[in-house]
């Protein structure tokens, strides 16, 4: 799927969700492109299977569309709320995390999702020490943290 088609896609998902009902000349309007541009992107989406046109004109995504929305839609929230933990203001983050969210590899987003999930373990672990256990980790030395860690060649 071309960063192209996933945009188009996620349109049609915000124009739905927006106004029930998304034809192509709406489509054309909020992304700020020709209609003829559209129609062959709806072309395209049709024969993938993605798309679907009923006769008033109306799009439907198919359920193999909505999958492909949804996954661009976790990735575009989950950087999000990375940038605005981050201290990004809401509207960049967003921009961003719309960029970040195409631009980005599987492999490094699914990197990036660890070590999120892996910090929230963390956290929830240290939020259930007692307050004697979290003197006890406090006062391990940096070198003695570190000696358990895999060293880099």
């Amino acid at each position: 799927m071309t960063q192209a088609a996933d945009r188009y896609l996620y349109a049609v998902q915000v124009l739905k969700d927006r106004y029930l009902c998304v034809r192509s000349v709406d489509l054309a309007h909020y992304l700020g492109i020709s209609k003829a541009s559209v129609s062959a992107f709806i072309r395209q989406m049709r024969q993938q299977g993605l798309i679907e046109v009923e006769p008033d004109g109306n799009l439907l995504l198919t359920e193999k569309g909505r999958q492909q929305v949804h996954a661009r839609g976790v990735r575009i929230e989950f950087f999000r709320q990375l940038l605005k933990d981050a201290g990004v203001c809401p509207d960049v983050a967003l921009r961003d995390a719309i960029s970040f969210s195409w631009r980005m590899s599987e492999e490094s987003f699914e990197a990036f999702r660890a070590m999120k999930l892996q910090q929230a373990d963390s956290k929830n672990v240290q939020d259930n020490l007692t307050p004697d256990q979290k003197k006890q980790v406090r006062n391990i030395p940096p070198t003695q943290m570190l000696a358990n860690c895999k060293q880099e060649p």
